[in-house]
């Protein structure tokens, strides 16, 4: 009995290794074109002379595109569809293969793996190593090109291809065996926007494609894991424990502080509920620091009853953002900015705050290799932010503590 269930295992490992790479792509297109007309963000920006457009871009696609296609290729064609509609809740990415994260840490696994047509046909640079670090390693913190940490398990090396707009991330060394040195990592396209990059990346664990749109890379940080291995310290994203959030703080006599980590459905209603009769009972500075570093989003139901209580109270407020603020986050520091004392510092947040997705049905595509995530919510009067994000009006220094330029702020503004 054993023999056949270790049997069944390695089939069961086998068949996951030797996943298709080619696809219909002229099908998965097709998919891909139907399923966006039927979100809001489609209904809302594709209107009158834009649909003939859409369309037109669809078929001069699909002139392109073939039946048995290139895996990544056919992933960066349809992108350029989704490219045409300003919604970055819609998901559109490859089917995760069926390991976890333990199996990829799993020695047994890993062999087995490494012997599959997955991994040694796997995108991979012929470049010499050695001649990217050094072409790399001095690079400063504002170069995009440089050598980053991925987590304490990787380090990659971005550098310019032969178009000067493209760069590629390829793997140096790592921890994982289901990665080796010289496979890539990421491509990076620049856009019109300074700084940002429209990104088509590998999953850390399961190695399939993933897309950031507009993705804003700056001051040694490509990805919030992802950051310049000369970076000794990061002040942009926030280090704090869990148990910090949801309460109210005091830094002095004139300022309080409080950290939303997240307005998750799950978990969040109690610590919202006490959070709101501890600012009714215990906010009593003049200023008010709402830091959302970090906040990736949630509910306006958690969301809302704080900001109201925070308004109601009168006093400044001054909102910490970073570009891991997104979604409801965002949409939580316009309704804060609505109050013309209220002060917004940090950096631009994330850009996905016009939809939303409230039930997160997904539908694979014909060929099996992808799955798409449409947005089921909308939010028009916040277009104007989507994919761009919510610009603050004081930018912060990413070489200090982002709490402590805060309040040298306030206290310039108090003089």
């Amino acid at each position: 009995m054993k023999k056949l269930i270790t049997l069944i295992a390695a089939l069961i490992i086998s068949s996951t290794l030797t996943a298709q790479t080619n696809c219909d792509c002229k099908a998965d297109l097709k998919f891909v074109y139907d399923q966006m007309q039927t979100m809001s963000s489609y209904k809302s920006q594709i209107k009158g002379e834009e649909v003939g457009k859409f369309n037109a871009k669809f078929h001069q696609i699909s002139g392109r595109v073939t039946s048995d296609m290139d895996k990544l290729k056919c992933y960066e064609e349809i992108n350029k569809l989704m490219n045409l509609v300003k919604d970055k809740h819609a998901s559109f990415s490859e089917v995760r293969p069926d390991f976890s994260i333990e199996d990829a840490l799993d020695s047994s696994f890993v062999k087995e793996y490494r012997a599959s047509e997955s991994f040694k046909n796997f995108p991979t640079v012929s470049i010499d190593l050695g001649e990217i670090r050094n072409r790399l390693e001095n690079k400063s913190i504002n170069d995009v090109e440089g050598i980053y940490s991925v987590g304490n398990s990787m380090k990659i090396g971005v550098y310019r291809i032969a178009s000067s707009d493209s760069l590629v991330g390829v793997m140096l060394s790592t921890k994982i065996g289901i990665w080796a040195p010289g496979q890539i990592f990421m491509y990076l396209k620049e856009t019109d926007l300074t700084n940002r990059y429209d990104i088509t990346a590998y999953g850390q664990v399961h190695k399939n494609l993933l897309t950031y749109k507009s993705h804003l890379v700056t001051n040694g940080i490509l990805m919030r894991n992802v950051v310049k291995a000369s970076l000794q310290k990061n002040h942009v994203h926030i280090n704090k424990e869990e148990r910090e959030t949801y309460k109210l703080h005091s830094l002095n006599k004139n300022v309080q502080y409080v950290w939303l980590n997240s307005f998750s459905r799950f978990g969040n209603a109690d610590k919202r509920d006490a959070l709101v009769k501890e600012i009714k009972m215990e906010l009593k500075a003049d200023n008010l620091i709402v830091d959302l570093r970090n906040n990736g989003g949630g509910a306006s139901k958690i969301s809302l009853p704080i900001v109201k209580a925070i308004r109601k109270s009168g006093v400044k407020v001054f909102v910490l953002t970073n570009f891991a603020s997104g979604s409801n986050a965002e949409q939580t520091t316009v309704r804060l900015k609505r109050d013309k004392t209220t002060v917004h510092l940090g950096q631009t947040t994330y850009g996905a705050i016009a939809y939303g997705v409230n039930y997160g049905y997904s539908y694979t595509s014909p060929s099996g290799l992808f799955t798409f995530t449409p947005t089921d919510m909308r939010f028009n009067h916040y277009l104007k932010y989507e994919e761009t994000g919510v610009v603050p009006d004081v930018s912060l220094s990413p070489d200090s503590d982002w709490i402590e330029q805060t309040i040298d702020y306030i206290n310039k503004q108090s003089l």
